[in-house]
């Protein structure tokens, strides 16, 4: 049972996609579980160390630059996230 702060799946997903969006200018519609980092989206070197920053803002997490390097799809980082539980910290004020 998830808690109130948890995000469900589809959360989650929202933000991931939102991210990468912000980061590689990619269209979301492309930024699926299955699209490839690298080659689909067309995250570069500097677009990894980008992720580990909005991680730590958005979720409140460090990934360690050794794990970011082994994701190769979205779903992998989605995966990850999943797996810690997290709660999404919003960067919009009101």
């Amino acid at each position: 049972m998830l808690s109130e702060g948890t995000p469900d799946k589809q959360q989650l997903e929202g933000h991931l996609v939102e991210i990468l969006h912000r980061i590689s200018g990619a269209d979301p519609a492309v930024i699926t579980p299955d699209a490839r980092l690298m080659e689909d989206i067309g995250i570069d070197s500097l677009g990894f160390y980008e992720i580990l920053i909005e991680a730590d803002t958005h979720f409140g997490i460090r990934i360690q630059e050794e794990q970011l390097l082994q994701f190769k799809t979205v779903g992998d980082i989605q995966s990850h996230l999943e797996s810690l539980n997290i709660e999404v910290i919003s960067s919009r004020t009101a």
